[in-house]
């Protein structure tokens, strides 16, 4: 298998599947078959941004002034979110290399990786900038099972896929082995779900405790990171959606489908994080504003449209039960004068020289 398959000939007779079709040649932004996938993309690298672009003094003072409450619910909510980028930053673009054969699938997908190496370079900035003892926070990730058996079951299919992707690179296996579209299919179903559905799970106990006025600056940075993860959940639906209809990997959904594993999977992520719920507010925790049930259904609202993509049956919850959760989701709904606060609503290369060869008057 090259690195750079120069007898691909796949513009010539169609639309580039986006796994197990030709080893990729050269990189195609000429013949773009999926341009809701390239924009997708855009988008993301149009807001990207830095880790250490908002200073987190005031955090770090919340941290040592807090109730014991508060602190023991941000740190295991920033631990698992920390555990969960940690994973996904290795487990995208490396994992999937082996058999994507798309070049607007092979720009989105490495620079999804890399943005989730950011939001995990982001929570250890957290962890470096606001405690004076950053081992109690790895500790805390290490050491507790509640934190390190959540997303158990969706890093059990990353890791049959680092399997399956060094037989496949090996020749031992082929992309016509049903094992092959099988794990990888999985594979994508559980980022979807990790993305869609466990990531923003966490998102409203984080930020119901930003509401209380505190913890602002970890609260700015994790907005973007859930700006970013909403757009991850994007790509994942609108890629399942083009395997569904290709003939390649097609048959598999269906099969998956038809033999309830995706069902199944989707089931326990849900009891997973209503788990998780009854969790954050045990052992005497509790969250101004949220409760263990509307936590849930919170959940059970974030995981109505995927419920919906795949057809699977759910609570579907299709009104927000955090509706002050829609101006976090929205950057744009939050304005702060940039000799006040750091503003973190901006985007790169938004300015287009439509102009051409006019000549413009500027004079008075």
């Amino acid at each position: 298998m090259a690195v750079l398959n120069l007898e691909n000939n796949q513009r010539k007779i169609g639309v580039a599947p986006l796994f197990l079709g030709q080893p990729l040649g050269l990189h195609d932004s000429v013949n773009v078959g999926f341009p809701e996938l390239f924009d997708v993309y855009k988008g993301l690298k149009s807001r990207d941004w830095s880790e250490s672009e908002v200073g987190l003094l005031e955090d770090a003072l919340d941290f040592k002034n807090c109730s014991q409450n508060q602190y023991d619910v941000m740190i295991k909510t920033l631990s698992w979110q920390f555990e969960a980028d940690s994973a996904a930053s290795r487990a995208i673009a490396p994992l999937l290399a082996p058999f994507v054969t798309n070049s607007e699938y092979w720009c989105g997908i490495s620079y999804i990786s890399q943005n989730e190496v950011l939001h995990a370079l982001t929570y250890s900035e957290i962890v470096r900038q606001c405690f004076t003892n950053p081992e109690e926070v790895f500790s805390e990730i290490e050491n507790n099972t509640h934190i390190t058996g959540r997303g158990s079951n969706i890093f059990e299919t990353f890791d049959d896929l680092q399997i399956l992707g060094a037989k496949f690179t090996l020749g031992l296996l082929t992309k016509e082995d049903k094992e092959v579209k099988e794990v990888l299919v999985k594979a994508i179903i559980a980022l979807y779900c990790l993305e869609q559905v466990s990531f923003m799970a966490s998102f409203g106990a984080t930020f119901a405790l930003v509401e209380m006025d505190m913890f602002k600056g970890i609260g700015k940075l994790v907005q973007k990171i859930m700006i970013d993860e909403k757009d991850h959940a994007l790509w994942g639906k609108l890629s399942l959606g083009i395997i569904a209809k290709c003939p390649i990997l097609g048959e598999t959904v269906k099969e998956l489908t038809e033999s309830g594993w995706i069902q199944d999977f989707f089931d326990e992520v849900i009891a997973v994080e209503h788990d998780w719920s009854d969790y954050i507010f045990s052992e005497g925790r509790s969250i101004l504003g949220l409760t263990p049930e509307i936590l849930k259904e919170w959940v059970d609202y974030k995981a109505t449209d995927l419920a919906d993509t795949l057809k699977l049956k759910h609570n579907r919850i299709y009104d927000n039960v955090l509706p002050w959760m829609d101006k976090w989701e929205n950057i744009d709904s939050i304005q702060t004068p940039n000799q006040e606060e750091v503003n973190t609503n901006y985007l790169l290369n938004s300015i287009t020289d439509d102009a051409g060869d006019e000549e413009m008057d500027f004079d008075f």
